[in-house]
């Protein structure tokens, strides 16, 4: 269904997570298509920091479009409560704050449950709200051992559910991919147990890359802040073998922008059915082969810059194939996910670009 029928004028959108990668691409479409938003800040500085990145920002917060709310501290009893006066649907992306930890239960699980639960119990207490749009992750699908003897023909989807998240936990990684599985059944047993008058959209994003639109219009723009987590890893095959990952990566990529236009588009429910759940992963089902396939982009589109040397293709990333059901959400979302090709072309880009600016 296309969102022409959908009455953006009568939604008011709480976002959390807008300082983030995903969370900033996600508050920028949802103000272009003309929704009303009050984003979430962990401080007032903030604030400032996103007007200067970002012309729809700054505007929209000029005719009152875009509101800032500040929460430094999301569990904190009825902190999160008193932001959703007038709300309709919330679209919860935020993350606990990460911590150096030797606690991880208590330093990396309980706080990514405690996350989830308080915005679900806070918006039981709001009856303007209908939905909650969450972001949990495709990890959730699939226990951490399962990257040790992958079950590569097998095709997963949404009914598939990591139940392996008995501690204790060796790493955090281990507490990581615990923590996100452990999130989504919270989720489900809340409404299960609670049976809450809103319902919810469970969106469960493969390996987000893309370039960073954070980046845009910040002229000290470092090659260090292209290179951060996954975008490091996966451009390892385009640059150097110091970027290479400890471990292999499920070659299961999705644009950012895909990932942060699923979030708005299911604030509609005529779209985007409740209590549901989504993989958003491109190039399924059967994924990418990092190497060869960064490799094909950098020869296809950046000749010249292979030639020259700046992009040696001298790192690697080992690929663990994982096939995915990527094509229901096309079905019901009516759009289809940006091609790996067509992402890691725009991500080379912004790392040439910043790679020559930083040069000059």
């Amino acid at each position: 269904m296309s969102n022409t029928t959908h009455n953006v004028g009568s939604e008011h959108v709480l976002i959390t997570g807008v300082t983030g990668y995903i969370g900033f691409k996600t508050l920028t479409i949802a103000l272009e298509r003309g929704y009303r938003v009050r984003a979430v800040v962990r401080s007032e500085k903030n604030v400032d920091d996103l007007k200067n990145k970002s012309t729809i920002i700054a505007q929209s917060l000029d005719r009152e479009q875009l509101e800032f709310t500040v929460i430094p501290e999301f569990l904190k009893k009825d902190a999160f409560f008193k932001a959703l006066d007038g709300i309709n649907v919330i679209i919860h992306l935020a993350s606990p704050l990460a911590i150096e930890t030797d606690d991880y239960d208590a330093g990396i699980v309980k706080p990514a449950i405690s996350m989830v639960t308080s915005v679900l119990e806070a918006a039981t207490r709001q009856p303007s709200i209908s939905r909650v749009v969450l972001t949990s992750s495709c990890v959730t699908m699939i226990p951490i051992e399962w990257n040790m003897n992958p079950d590569s023909e097998r095709l997963y989807t949404v009914a598939d559910t990591n139940t392996s998240v008995s501690g204790p936990f060796s790493s955090s990684m281990e507490a990581y991919w615990a923590s996100k599985a452990l999130a989504r059944i919270a989720t489900k047993e809340f409404f299960e147990k609670e049976r809450p008058k809103f319902d919810f959209v469970n969106l469960l994003p493969s390996v987000v890359i893309g370039p960073d639109d954070r980046l845009n219009t910040d002229a000290s723009a470092t090659i260090d802040s292209v290179l951060q987590g996954t975008r490091a890893a996966v451009l390892a095959p385009a640059l150097s073998d110091s970027l290479n990952s400890a471990f292999p990566y499920v070659g299961t990529p999705v644009h950012v922008a895909d990932v942060a236009r699923a979030h708005v588009d299911s604030i509609d429910s005529r779209l985007v059915p409740g209590n549901s759940e989504h993989i958003l992963s491109s190039d399924t089902p059967d994924g990418v082969v990092w190497d060869r396939d960064v490799s094909r982009v950098c020869r296809k589109f950046f000749h010249g810059d292979v030639a020259s040397g700046r992009l040696p293709l001298k790192g690697s990333l080992t690929a663990i194939k994982w096939r995915l059901d990527g094509q229901a959400t096309e079905r019901i979302f009516g759009w289809q996910f940006t091609s790996f090709e067509e992402t890691m072309k725009q991500l080379v880009a912004q790392y040439l670009r910043i790679f020559a600016n930083s040069a000059v």
